[in-house]
Formats: C-alpha cells, sequence, structure tokens
C-alpha cells in the first residue's frame, strides 16, 4: 500500500512539473494550491539529508527556525524538489523542529524534522489522542505516528474511568473498564506487539503508522487507556527527549463519554438512535421529530392493556425494527437494547456480507422481561448467549432465519419446551452460508464441530438425524413441542430419515405427552382455535376402528392401506405451519405427517415433500422421500374428490370438510412460497 500511494503521488508530481514546465501559468490541480510529499522526516544522530517533493501551483516561501536545519531552496514559484539538510548533534536527546511552507493564497504546510541523539529513543508525533465514544465500524480506529531509534513493543496498558463515579457505578461497569482498545482483528491482544520498526539503516530512525481500533463507550463516563511503548530487548535503556533515563514511552487515549441513558421516554429515543448508530444501519431517525413518527418504531398508548397494568409504560418502545445495517465479525447488538425495558417485539435483519460473519446478540437482550417477538434474521449468528432461557417467561415468537448455526441442537440445547412454555412460533429456516451446495458428499472436509466446508465457512445448519444420532434427539425435542403452532426447518442441510410413528410414539410416551388424538383435542369454542381442533372438521380422529383410509399416489399406487385413526401418533397437534422442505431427507414420509389434522394448511407437496433439487446426501445417494414425491401426492384420501356439504364422515376419506374450503380457494402460489427462502442479504 506504502508503495502504490508513493507511485500515485510521484505520478501526479511528474504530471505537476510536467505541466509547470509546458506551460507560462502554474495551475496545477492541487488541493490547495500546495502539497508536500512528507509529513515528518527523521534524521539520525550523526545528521543527513532527506528531500521532499513540493507540488504547488502558486508561489511558496518556506520558514526555518532553527540553525541545526537548513532547506533548500528555501522558496520556489510551482513545483520542485527541496533538499532538507541536518547538522550531526552531540545530544543525547532528540530535537525537534517544524518547516513551515505558506503559499501566496494563505495555504500553509508544515513538514516535521525530529533529530535523534545517540540514547535509546521512541517519540509519538501525538501522546495524547481523543477519540469519540461511538462512531460505525469503519470510523472506531486511528493511526499512532511513532518513531524510534529502537526496536520497540506494546507493554502494559492502563485502563481507568475519568470523573466523579460512585463505588456502585465502578462496580457496575468494571465489564466495561478494560479491553476497548483492539488491534487489527479486533481483539484486546496489544500487549507485547512489535510496533513494526525495522532499523534496516543501524541506529537511522525510523516511523510506522500503528493502527488501533477501539469499541463503543456505553458507560456515562470518560475511558483512560495508557499505552506503555517499551524496548523489545529488555537491555536498551531508553532517555527522553533531554537525554534523561526513562522506562517507557505513554501513549494516552481518552476516549469520551456516552450520553447518559434515563430510564424514561427520552432514554428509549436516545437509545434507538445510539443503536442505529452503532450498527451502522442506512436507514436515519429525526431526531427533531417526534419518536411516534418514526418508521419502524411503535409506542404504547393509553388504550392498551398492558399499559392499565404498567402504566409507566405509557409513551415507552413497544416495538422497533432495524435493518440493512453493518455489523463486523465479533462486534455485538448494542448494549443500549437493554434500556428498551418495555419492548414487547424487537426485529433486526439484513447484516452486509452477513453469511461470511459470526455476529453476537449479547446479553443485553436477554434482560427484557416482556418480550413477545425477537427476529433475528439474516444477521450472521452462530450461538445464541448464556442468558438466553431468561426470555422463556414471555417470549411467543422466535424468528433465526437466515443465520449462521451450525448444528439443531446449537438452538434447540436453549430454546425448547422447557425454557419457553410460552413459545408458539419457532422460524428457523435457511440457515446455509451457502447456497451453491447441493452434493454433500462432494465436500470431503469437516470443522471440529463436524460440520461440512466450503470455501473455509461451514456450509450452515448440518445434521444427519437419523435414528440413534444426537441430531435426532435435537430434532424430537422440537417435534414432541405440543404448542407449537409453527415450526419451519426448510432450507438447511438436515439429512436423513424423518422419525417413524412407533419411534414418535415412544418418544411422546418419554416427554409425558398423549401418544394419539382424543376428545380433549376438540372444542366447540372459536376462541381456543390455537390449541385446540375447533368444530367438526377433523372428527375422523374419534372414529375409532370404523372408517379406515387408504392414501394412494395419484397413479393409484399405495402408499399406507387402511389407516385408522388409532395409528396416526398426536405429533405437533396443534401445528398449523411446518415445514421441512429443501433440506436432503430421505427415507419415508410417516402417517404423523400424511395423516396429521392440519397437513392440508403446511402445503405439503411444496413444504415437506420438495427435498434439495438434484441433491445427493454425504453418502452420495440421490435426496428425496422414498413413498412420496411433489408430483404424485394426491389429496384424495384426505379431503375426498367432491363436495361434502356439511358431512364429516365420508368413507375412505380423512377429512372431508376440508374439500370446500381448500379446493375452492384455487391453487397455491408456489413463486409466493418459494421467495422467502432467498438469503436476505445488503449488497
Amino acid at each position: 500500500m506504502k508503495y502504490i500511494n508513493k507511485l500515485t503521488w510521484l505520478l501526479v508530481l511528474g504530471a505537476g512539473l510536467m505541466t509547470a514546465s509546458c506551460s507560462d501559468s502554474d495551475d496545477v490541480d492541487i488541493p490547495g494550491g500546495l502539497a508536500i510529499d512528507k509529513e515528518q522526516i527523521e534524521i539520525a544522530a550523526e545528521g543527513g539529508s532527506e528531500q521532499l517533493a513540493i507540488a504547488a501551483s502558486q508561489n511558496w516561501v518556506a520558514n526555518v527556525d532553527e540553525p541545526w536545519l537548513m532547506l533548500t531552496p528555501a522558496n520556489g514559484v510551482g513545483s520542485t524538489t527541496a533538499t532538507v539538510v541536518v547538522d550531526s548533534t552531540l545530544m543525547n536527546g532528540r530535537r525537534t523542529t517544524d518547516i513551515a511552507f505558506i503559499g501566496d493564497n494563505g495555504q500553509r504546510r508544515t513538514v516535521t524534522v525530529k533529530q535523534f541523539g545517540y540514547g535509546k529513543q521512541i517519540d509519538i508525533k501525538e501522546p495524547t489522542v481523543e477519540i469519540e465514544n461511538s462512531e460505525s465500524y469503519d470510523k472506531r480506529a486511528f493511526e499512532s505516528l511513532i518513531s524510534a531509534n529502537v526496536e520497540c513493543k506494546i507493554g502494559k496498558i492502563e485502563y481507568s474511568f475519568e470523573g466523579d463515579m460512585t463505588d456502585a457505578e465502578k462496580a457496575e461497569n468494571k465489564s466495561e473498564r478494560e479491553g476497548w482498545l483492539l488491534n487489527s482483528k479486533d481483539e484486546d491482544k496489544l500487549t507485547g506487539t512489535n510496533l513494526g520498526i525495522v532499523l534496516d539503516r543501524k541506529a537511522r530512525p525510523r516511523s510506522v503508522k500503528f493502527k488501533f481500533r477501539w469499541a463503543m463507550n456505553v458507560v456515562p463516563a470518560v475511558r483512560v487507556a495508557k499505552v506503555h511503548l517499551v524496548p523489545v530487548k529488555a537491555e536498551d535503556q531508553l532517555v527522553d527527549a533531554d537525554g534523561k533515563p526513562i522506562d517507557d514511552v505513554i501513549l494516552t487515549v481518552r476516549q469520551k463519554a456516552a450520553p447518559k441513558i434515563e430510564d424514561n421516554r427520552a432514554g428509549d429515543s436516545l437509545s434507538v438512535i445510539m443503536i442505529n448508530q452503532k450498527l451502522g444501519s442506512i436507514a436515519t431517525f429525526d431526531s427533531s421529530d417526534n419518536m411516534r413518527n418514526w418508521s419502524g418504531v411503535t409506542l404504547w398508548e393509553a388504550t392498551d392493556d398492558f399499559v392499565k397494568a404498567h402504566p409507566e409504560a405509557l409513551g415507552r418502545v413497544r416495538s422497533v425494527k432495524f435493518s440493512m445495517f453493518n455489523l463486523k465479525s465479533g462486534e455485538t447488538l448494542p448494549k443500549e437494547v437493554g434500556n428498551l425495558k418495555f419492548l414487547e417485539s424487537f426485529s433486526v435483519a439484513a447484516n452486509e456480507n452477513n453469511q461470511i460473519r459470526e455476529v453476537n446478540l449479547g446479553d443485553e437482550i436477554c434482560s427484557l422481561k416482556y418480550l413477545k417477538n425477537l427476529t433475528v434474521q439474516a444477521y450472521g449468528l452462530t450461538q445464541l448467549p448464556a442468558g438466553f432461557a431468561k426470555l422463556g417467561s414471555s417470549l411467543e415468537t422466535l424468528n433465526l432465519v437466515s443465520n449462521n448455526f451450525n448444528k439443531l441442537s446449537d438452538i434447540t440445547n436453549i430454546v425448547n419446551e422447557k425454557n419457553f412454555p410460552k413459545l408458539r412460533n419457532l422460524i428457523l429456516y435457511a440457515q446455509r452460508r451457502t447456497d451453491v451446495v447441493t452434493n454433500i458428499a462432494s465436500l470431503g472436509e469437516k470443522n471440529a464441530a463436524g460440520v461440512y466446508v466450503y470455501n473455509n465457512y461451514p456450509i450452515g445448519l448440518y445434521g444427519k438425524v437419523s435414528k440413534g444420532t444426537s441430531d435426532r434427539q435435537a430434532l424430537l425435542k422440537l417435534l414432541t413441542w405440543e404448542k407449537l403452532n409453527s415450526l419451519e426447518l426448510s432450507y438447511c442441510f438436515l439429512e436423513g430419515e424423518l422419525p417413524t410413528d412407533d419411534e414418535m410414539t415412544e418418544a411422546l410416551e418419554a416427554a409425558g405427552k398423549a401418544t394419539r388424538y382424543s376428545r380433549a383435542d376438540f372444542s366447540t369454542n372459536k376462541a381456543d382455535y390455537l390449541d385446540k381442533l375447533v368444530g367438526d372438521t377433523c372428527k375422523w380422529l374419534l372414529s375409532g376402528w370404523d372408517n379406515p383410509v387408504t392414501c394412494k399416489h395419484k397413479d393409484g399406487s399405495v402408499v399406507y392401506e387402511d389407516v385408522y385413526p388409532l395409528q396416526v401418533p398426536r405429533v405437533l397437534p396443534n401445528c398449523r405451519q411446518l415445514s421441512l422442505n429443501l433440506n436432503f431427507l430421505t427415507g419415508a414420509v410417516p402417517k404423523w405427517i400424511l395423516y396429521h389434522p392440519h397437513l392440508v394448511e403446511w402445503t405439503p407437496s411444496i413444504m415437506i415433500f420438495n427435498q434439495q433439487p438434484k441433491g445427493k446426501n454425504s453418502d452420495g445417494a440421490a435426496v428425496g422421500f422414498s413413498n412420496m414425491t411433489e408430483d404424485s401426492y394426491s389429496y384424495d384420501y384426505y379431503y375426498g374428490t367432491k363436495d361434502p356439504g356439511s358431512n364429516w364422515e365420508v368413507p375412505g376419506v380423512a377429512y372431508p370438510l376440508y374439500y370446500r374450503k381448500y379446493v375452492a380457494a384455487g391453487d397455491i402460489n408456489e413463486a409466493a412460497l418459494m421467495a422467502k427462502y432467498r438469503r436476505t442479504k445488503k449488497k
């Protein structure tokens, strides 16, 4: 990069000199009309010379105040090359001066000249740096110009808060005090880092621009980091500018305090703005406008039942959405989300390049005790935070679409029926980090977690869900979760066979659940819709051994012959939406799917039977179910071939009352259903 920059400079300078020599005018396109190719020169104790390339479109003059330094020429018309000559020194310390270049138009440029003495020295051009409390990722960095005539490294770093803080506040923010100064990889592993000073000409001093990154400050107090620079070799004795022995040279970094966020509506608005800023979202919120007019933000109103029970929530943020943002790998959802204490719904979606990033969610969101709906979509999530189960007392919908989880158990070990008794909707589809892999066997390489790798990244949520595997147990946790109304597992890398009817019966017994449908699953009250089978639609399940139903393909071939209600396991009895399509599943589709009372609502030919097109599993076998395809399926056994009127009992048909509703409704829009599996990403 330095070579490119220098080459570019020489080309620009050459063009400027050519223009100056070929024209009566020095009218060169130079910013400000005056530019110098260096901002600092380092000279050893024995003195020497250095050249400066001056690009100018005007007359200029240089001021030199020290007798030990000479500049030739000291003035000029247009662009030229000047020589800086520095006398030798007998000093042990160093001396510094500035050369000021001034153009006719008043434009001023300064070049600093540092002459090191015979002692070992480290010099920091700006020993104190002030930084903001927050910025977008690309701006959360600064470069420090460090010069030395000795190999040096970063020694210890002392962190502290500045200002009046109570002991309680210090204890509360202890985790924020240290480690916020980072290296180029966003790690707090700076101690011991060599600064890169290469003494290729013996003791002639050299300079480097060392890049520091920094984390955002969420504490309403100034943070200070004192970075101690020391020699690489312990036997090298440093001296200061006056030649006196010192142990180290200190770079002081002071970070501004975060705004103090109060527990009120104003605090909510400030938190929303700061979250949006820290996410690097392309959207903006107008702080001069009333918060109720902000796009993606809703507030609690006086008429809401929640406010009647919690009057302090009036006017506070009820729901907020953030989208099209830019969090890099290793970053975390901004901590200010924890200030939105009355949140009912939170959504964050579409992180830039989310398929190749691994971004954390953070523990602050786990403190939101009223949160019912959480969407973290196309974010880069690979693990849930340790305290995520705290949301189990309130969460009803969890959408983790298009993230980077590696194993189903990474989710189900935390998100399960025990930890989340109120959860109704679990949406996990599109856990693929690559959209091009259709042949798992061709990959070969697995990482330490047992997940296949493609282009150095795990492929996504992979698991062999066949009997006897840990992935099978993770799937069974979901299939025995009887209160779920939605379970979406489409477009992942799940391979193997679905649990059989006998296996589901055993799993339900082990979970203490009813294994077959009974009158307790039915109701005549429409208000019970989410937890019961309302009305007469599915009464076949109560008909005992009176009406066997045979499932056949469109061509008349038999899938399951003479199936009775008591042979159908009670799996996900309240699930209105189940999707397993576009995986790598094989084996037979079991009766608990084909005779499920809500199967018609699942649109099974598209959302169940349709596996990865032309896909092959890890054994190299073509994927797809052995007894059912999306083209062969027929609803004849399910709701019959004609309108039954109000008769719920038709010989050989399971649920005839569905015929009028779903046949009359017209064709399914397959394109619209499949569109949602396109991974959301910002380009």
